[in-house]
């Protein structure tokens, strides 16, 4: 089963960067779908038939999908900075990580 979770997942993200090769929009819809979410979820229910599991982790997103769109300011504003896509990737991860873990410490 793994295997297959494996492939699956995989496809999805492939498919989506072979499309914003082609379409930068609709690549990003794709991605923007939670496709991932809905995978992770239909492979943890599957895994456990825990519905209190499955919810806690939908709850869980929910909150922390607004914190992660802190990733793609620096990228927004790249054409504006100059900087290098990697500098840009790490501003963004320390960004997000940062106010996800704040987030944490608040609704703690």
């Amino acid at each position: 089963m793994l295997v297959v979770k494996l492939f699956i997942s995989v496809a999805v993200l492939l498919a989506a960067v072979e499309i914003a090769k082609r379409s930068p929009f609709w690549g990003a819809v794709v991605i923007a779908l939670p496709l991932t979410s809905m995978l992770a979820m239909v492979w943890l229910y599957w895994d456990t038939r825990d519905e209190a599991l499955v919810s806690a982790f939908a709850r869980n997103i929910f909150f922390l999908v607004p914190p992660s769109l802190l990733f793609f300011l620096p990228f927004i504003f790249a054409l504006r900075s100059h900087w290098p896509f990697w500098l840009n990737f790490a501003v963004g991860a320390v960004l997000a990580a940062g106010a996800m873990l704040g987030l944490r410490f608040v609704l703690k």
